[in-house]
């Protein structure tokens, strides 16, 4: 099979580090970007070819798999090109519907359409997922969530005022909140019901994206929670704590710990975590990545279905245009 890797921006090359790591031959990994220098940087470490024109890359590959990691605002371009060929595509993490209806239309089982789940691959969640599962702490009632981290440190490569979420309409706090909604909506096994809150700029930042978005949701089996998300923190933060009937659970991402309290021996308990594998330069571990990307793998050779749908990524992504309809309340 034949894979094109539309986009090589940092997502991008991600995604080929990804599909070599688990085996796929560089004679069958092509790139597309218009980008000259994203080109031939990825020609240069990865050895795989590429093409500055979508059209070319297609009429000369022919590729069996898209994988899609372009700015949110263009992924329908490439995952309906996909569908309508009813070639097997992964898409990254999106902001944008605009395509979904006329996609959904065309999933008609023939092949895979996967969108990004990212860290519901993340040891941490899966391991709460897994402490929440064994029932000792009691149903989960509420939880506050806070992730942030200034955003010039993202791309600390690049002119953050230049790179798209920095812009209104693909700002970082815009992807970032339905990019949480999807692993804390998994990590409780359950969907949106209603959401609302304040968001806005309160920093310094040379962009015209809002800088901070706060969240209160709850879900449909009654959990209530808050999301924070900023793009000002001067240190990075993802913390989670979640209260159940019967204890507590705390964890906190830059420590590689979760907390365990259980009322009925009113002690703590502490699980440490593997660091992982991180490429230079960034914070999070290679490894969910690969095995979201080994899961995708999986699905299209037939071993199992894709965990995440789009049906269930646009409901996320409903309660992401609702969250943005909420007027600005002024006193």
């Amino acid at each position: 099979m034949t894979i094109l890797q539309v986009g090589l921006g940092s997502m991008g090359k991600r995604r080929i580090r990804n599909f070599l790591f688990h085996g796929v031959n560089e004679d069958s990994l092509f790139g597309f970007d218009l980008n000259e220098e994203r080109r031939k940087e990825v020609e240069e470490q990865y050895g795989i070819k590429t093409f500055a024109s979508f059209s070319d890359a297609v009429d000369i590959v022919h590729p069996d798999i898209f994988s899609i990691s372009t700015p949110p605002n263009h992924h329908s371009t490439y995952y309906l090109y996909a569908a309508k060929n009813k070639k097997h595509f992964f898409v990254e993490a999106t902001t944008h519907d605009d395509g979904y209806e006329r996609l959904l239309g065309l999933l008609d089982g023939s092949f895979v359409a996967a969108p990004s789940c990212t860290f519901r691959y993340f040891p941490a969640v899966k391991k709460i997922k897994e402490i929440l599962a064994q029932g000792t702490l009691g149903s989960p009632l509420t939880f506050s969530y806070h992730l942030g981290q200034y955003l010039p440190d993202w791309h600390p490569w690049e002119d953050y005022r230049k790179v798209y979420f920095s812009q209104k309409e693909t700002g970082a706090c815009r992807e970032m909140l339905p990019f949480e909604l999807i692993w804390l909506t998994g990590l409780f096994d359950t969907k949106v019901s209603s959401i609302l809150g304040i968001k806005g700029k309160v920093s310094h930042l040379e962009m015209s994206a809002d800088d901070v978005y706060a969240a209160s949701v709850k879900f449909s089996n009654n959990i209530i929670g808050t999301i924070l998300i900023d793009v000002v923190a001067r240190y990075p933060f993802r913390t989670l704590r979640i209260m159940c009937e019967e204890g507590v659970i705390e964890w906190d991402w830059m420590s590689y710990q979760i907390k365990v309290y259980n009322s009925s021996s009113g002690q703590w308990d502490i699980i440490s975590l593997q660091k992982g594998e991180s490429e230079v330069g960034y914070e999070t571990t290679e490894d969910m990545y690969r095995e979201e990307i080994q899961h995708f793998l999986a699905a299209v050779s037939g071993e199992f279905s894709y965990p995440y749908t789009f049906f269930e990524d646009w409901d996320i992504l409903k309660a992401l245009y609702t969250f943005e309809k909420i007027p600005d309340f002024v006193y």
